[in-house]
């Protein structure tokens, strides 16, 4: 949330080119980023016991590579502890990715940043408490912010603002970045939000594309920094929503046919992306698909609110059908089934994730029981020490405990890969 509000410029963003750097392996869907106790198998950096790592995370990201010498198995956890898996934080894998990237001897960077502790806290954004967190938007807060600095102008671009928090990670991880981003109101506490890192937004891995490249490529060529690229893509972007995808938003802008597809409806930032090369005369194919005189010229703010249906590959290969056959019919046909599939797999994922929760609140449960029991028999035993008597620890309640909180587990284990499998089968046959 900018602390002034800009007309939206229109300067073109910049593209991303190859950089002949070795492909980062893919990253593992991790199940472990909240805190649970009862695990055993973690792994550490070795000489950095402050970051723990599942063996998903481990196997699937860093066993492939060089680095995977520097990974130890961990010592267990004291059954009262909980613990989650550091490496799906989205810092800590950007340091993985530009660590693996730079070619950097060893993983010390991965060490500096979960060390990170600004005075002002972690970035609102990743309070998993906050409703607004919750619902994925952007919580606003009472702190200092900061802002890219356009050195050509000398002025912030005051579009997007990023907290100290996300500002500490990229000085940490990109040092040659330092003093790009300065203090928005004087240094002042002001009220704003961080539009950086937005969990499950692809925006924000977008943002740090760019402020990746512009690290790499002053690394690459041995010059001074060059922000301008920076500057003009988050000037284009800044103002612009982020595209809503399936989840439907009120009070944004929209483009649609409204005389014969009013239902149709798609985004800023995908008419910017898809639509917009179409219809710019210096672009546009020839001849000109006759559907796109019916899409509306100016977006428009539905009543109801809508999603976008323009998001996706699927999506945009309807449209294309419809462009080149001109049969708005078919796109509304094609629209209509997805939509319908949509509200099913929505209410099945929704039901599941309420399953999900309830047996892993269970699981945890019963892990605390079985400390609270574990301790409880050891403290009668011992009160039997001073009467010369023997008397067995008693194991029966605890042992009941652990079963019942491993049975959950397991149940939770099990509802969760049947969500991933529902949702694998949405991405790849309706998506």
């Amino acid at each position: 949330m900018p602390l002034i509000k800009q007309a939206p410029p229109s300067a073109s963003s910049t593209t991303t080119t190859s950089t002949g750097k070795p492909a980062v392996p893919p990253f593992a869907d991790c199940t472990r980023t909240t805190f649970e106790p009862g695990k055993t198998d973690w792994f550490q950096i070795t000489g950095i016991p402050d970051i723990d790592i599942c063996p998903d995370c481990y196997n699937t990201s860093i066993k492939p590579t060089p680095y995977s010498r520097f990974i130890s198995t961990a010592s267990p956890k004291p059954e009262d502890v909980s613990t989650r898996c550091d490496f799906g934080d989205t810092w800590i894998r950007i340091a993985w990715a530009w660590t693996y990237t730079q070619s950097f001897p060893d993983l010390s960077l991965l060490g500096q940043v979960a060390q990170i502790a600004p005075a002002e806290g972690k970035c609102p954004n990743l309070d998993t408490e906050n409703e607004e967190v919750k619902k994925g938007g952007k919580p606003p807060a009472s702190r200092v912010w900061y802002c890219l600095n356009d050195p050509k102008t000398g002025e912030l671009v005051e579009d997007m603002t990023m907290c100290s928090h996300c500002i500490t990670h990229i000085c940490t991880i990109l040092p040659s970045l330092n003093g790009i981003f300065l203090p928005a109101a004087g240094g002042q506490q002001a009220l704003a939000t961080c539009d950086l890192m937005v969990p499950k937004q692809s925006r924000t891995f977008k943002y740090i594309d760019q402020i990746l490249e512009v690290a790499e490529k002053a690394l690459d060529s041995g010059r001074e920094r060059d922000v301008t690229p920076l500057v003009a893509y988050i000037r284009k972007w800044a103002p612009i929503p982020v595209c809503p995808k399936w989840e439907r938003v009120s009070g944004q802008k929209c483009y649609n046919m409204a005389s014969v597809a009013p239902e149709w409806t798609i985004c800023e930032e995908c008419y910017i992306t898809h639509i917009g090369p179409i219809t710019n005369p210096a672009t546009a194919p020839f001849p000109r698909p006759l559907i796109l005189m019916q899409i509306s010229a100016t977006p428009s703010v539905p009543s109801s609110g809508f999603t976008c249906q323009l998001y996706s590959a699927r999506l945009q290969q309807y449209f294309k059908d419809a462009c080149t056959t001109n049969n708005v019919a078919d796109l509304k046909r094609k629209v209509g089934e997805r939509d319908r599939k949509l509200v099913e797999v929505k209410r099945e994922l929704e039901r599941m994730r309420a399953q999900y929760d309830q047996f892993r609140m269970q699981a945890e449960y019963h892990y605390q029981m079985m400390v609270i029991n574990q301790s409880s028999a050891l403290a009668h035993s011992i009160g039997w020490v001073g009467s010369g008597w023997s008397v067995p620890t008693n194991t029966h309640a605890t042992n009941e405990s652990m079963n019942r909180g491993g049975e959950a587990a397991l149940q939770a284990d099990m509802i969760w890969a049947n969500l991933k499998a529902l949702e694998k089968e949405w991405a790849d046959d309706w998506e």
